[in-house]
């Protein structure tokens, strides 16, 4: 990606960096919405896959560079690689052309231990080797998403964290386990949601009244805003909807941003309500070249 899109807060700057496209089963990423209420904003191939973004907003303040998830990176195999057409990523390139490299990052604040969230804390090496993709950054986690990525009997859970060994293991000691809402610089906050996972974590960015919130995989698409639309991979699908709804409203009332992990057209937006819907307003958009 050539471009990059950002705001700017006062004391922050929030650039919105991808690792790339990929695609996932449109009836994984919406449970019980039926297909041919979804399809029409999010058209599936042949295999019932859509378009989805990884987006990873990066929150400069000062001495910090704070980087939300890290999208899949570079470790799928080439079955995985064929099966969600993710080929390289873009995260480490996207750093680059705002003049960063890896170890300029300070922190990286991942909302949950799924692959397309923390995939990208390691680099593959030509060997088959694992390296941290950043060096000098603290990784910061709920500990209890870890204790159950690493240690879950549930075989649901098994598989849903089957990656995490190798992923974590090359940035054992820059792992900070998180228990409960931490303030991770000023104006910057991981806030504990669950719903999507038991410890799924948000990031909050404010300076000065202005604000922006990315919401993970509480509200991963501008077309999941709405109250019923949930992922299949939701542990708790209320807790997804009753903190969607939380935030969204807090989210109209005081004009903050909302971003979107996974929509392929809209990086964030401010959010309204029309005739008790929420809808998009002012709109930062996925360049397209």
């Amino acid at each position: 990606m050539e471009s990059q899109v950002k705001l700017e807060f006062d004391e922050l700057t929030i650039v919105f960096l991808s690792d790339g496209i990929w695609r996932n089963d449109g009836g994984c990423m919406f449970g019980v919405v039926p297909r041919e209420l979804w399809r029409r904003e999010h058209p599936a191939d042949a295999q019932n896959r859509i378009r989805l973004n990884l987006t990873c907003p990066l929150i400069l303040r000062g001495s910090d560079a704070i980087l939300v998830d890290t999208g899949i990176g570079n470790r799928l195999s080439a079955v995985e690689r064929k099966i969600f057409d993710h080929g390289e990523g873009w995260l480490i390139e996207g750093l680059r052309a705002l003049g960063m490299e890896p170890g300029d990052i300070t922190q990286v604040a991942l909302s949950h231990l799924h692959f397309d969230h923390c995939g990208g804390i390691v680099r593959r090496r030509e060997s088959g080797s694992f390296t941290p993709a950043f060096p000098r950054a603290r990784i910061l986690v709920q500990r209890g998403e870890i204790e159950i990525a690493r240690n879950s009997r549930n075989e649901r859970l098994r598989a849903a964290y089957r990656h995490v060994h190798e992923c974590l293991e090359p940035v054992a000691g820059a792992i900070e386990a998180l228990d409960g809402d931490t303030e991770i610089a000023p104006g910057v906050a991981a806030v504990v949601t669950g719903g999507h996972t038991a410890d799924h974590q948000i990031v909050i960015a404010e300076s000065n009244g202005q604000a922006l919130v990315h919401l993970g995989d509480i509200v991963p698409t501008r077309s999941h805003m709405r109250g019923p639309w949930n992922q299949s991979y939701d542990l708790d699908a209320i807790r997804t909807m009753e903190v969607k709804a939380a935030y969204l409203e807090r989210a109209v009332a005081a004009r903050w941003w909302v971003s979107f992990a996974h929509d392929e057209r809209v990086f964030a937006a401010q959010v309204a309500k029309d005739r008790g819907r929420m809808v998009l307003d002012a709109q930062i958009d996925v360049p397209t070249d």
